[in-house]
């Protein structure tokens, strides 16, 4: 053996030992979740293919976009935190949050009429999967599913089980006629960003399951195409600002989801829904000085606890 090719075996060795391919299943889902942090221009894109009822008229597609940064908030082996910020003309918004938990075996379903259940996934059922949980605004629930990461080449997709969602905001003050979004959700990195697929059945709900009715299909594309972080200087430091007050948003939300194995919510409560509250002392605490999370932690279980498990007449629409 030459000691040239000893020499360029040398070299070469630790580089093909840092090959992508080289990770280990676990470790190349966990950098595809984090591949998806970054600055970008979002578009969003929703449209429905199929009426099923007689007569059924199509509604108009549904277009918007936005700058938005996705920050990761908490990393480990088997969880993962990130948080989406807009940044719009007309101010800064916090958007979702999407939790990514490692072969986690329970759920918290939306069940329709502002109500929300653990259900428990046997041991086999989650083996090698990720669950995402998704989170409102205000850090409420949401949804959540879960599902197997697939590397092909260059590939990364991760694609949910269908999962039951409430209405979503572009439509929950605008429609009545069905109660809850069916969805499979699909996230796939791009050379350029990710895109965030969604093959959504509008569910109106019966009396009994056999009187269940999809109304109407509808398929969704969200795309994140990265840009430069000077585009979102505005929403970087609008965080920086505001996420002391968010982290203990998340803490209070975390005892209500660790008591709590059912949820109902009030639509509102003095004419305002949940997020509204909590947006407004958001407004009124963040970045002064003398903050103090013991008593800011205080007045946002307050509040929570106020649109908590009500009584049935109060929770006639999703929030």
């Amino acid at each position: 053996m030459s000691r040239l090719f000893l020499l360029c075996l040398l070299v070469l060795t630790p580089l093909l030992a840092a090959e992508p391919a080289a990770l280990a299943p676990k470790e190349r889902d966990r950098q595809a979740i984090l591949a998806m942090a970054g600055t970008y221009v979002v578009d969003f894109h929703f449209e429905e293919t199929v009426g099923f009822p007689i007569g059924y008229d199509l509604k108009p597609a549904y277009d918007s976009g936005a700058l938005e940064i996705v920050l990761v908030l908490e990393e480990s082996a088997d969880k993962i935190v990130l948080q989406h910020v807009l940044q719009t003309d007309h101010g800064i918004v916090k958007h979702w949050r999407q939790d990514w938990l490692y072969e986690n075996r329970e759920l918290l379903e939306y069940q329709g009429r502002d109500t929300w259940a653990k259900r428990t996934l046997p041991e086999t059922a989650v083996r090698g999967t990720w669950t995402q949980r998704v989170f409102q605004v205000d850090d409420s629930p949401r949804y959540e599913g879960f599902g197997k990461w697939l590397h092909i080449g260059d590939l990364s997709q991760w694609e949910s089980e269908p999962t039951n969602r409430p209405l979503p905001r572009r439509e929950y003050t605008k429609r009545s006629d069905y109660d809850i979004m069916v969805a499979r959700n699909r996230q796939t990195l791009t050379q350029t960003g990710w895109v965030h697929e969604q093959d959504n059945y509008k569910l109106k709900l019966g009396e009994s399951t056999e009187e269940n009715q999809v109304i109407a299909r509808e398929l969704g594309l969200n795309s994140y195409e990265r840009t430069l972080p000077t585009r979102c200087a505005e929403a970087t430091a609008w965080w920086e600002e505001h996420k002391t007050y968010w982290a203990d948003v998340r803490a209070v939300w975390a005892e209500v989801y660790q008591k709590h194995d059912h949820l109902t919510f009030a639509k509102q409560i003095d004419d305002k829904a949940l997020y509204r509250h909590l947006f407004k002392l958001d407004r009124e605490l963040a970045g002064k000085r003398g903050y103090r999370s013991a008593e800011t932690r205080k007045q946002v279980r307050a509040l929570i606890d106020q649109f908590l498990n009500p009584p049935a007449e109060e929770t006639t629409a999703s929030y």
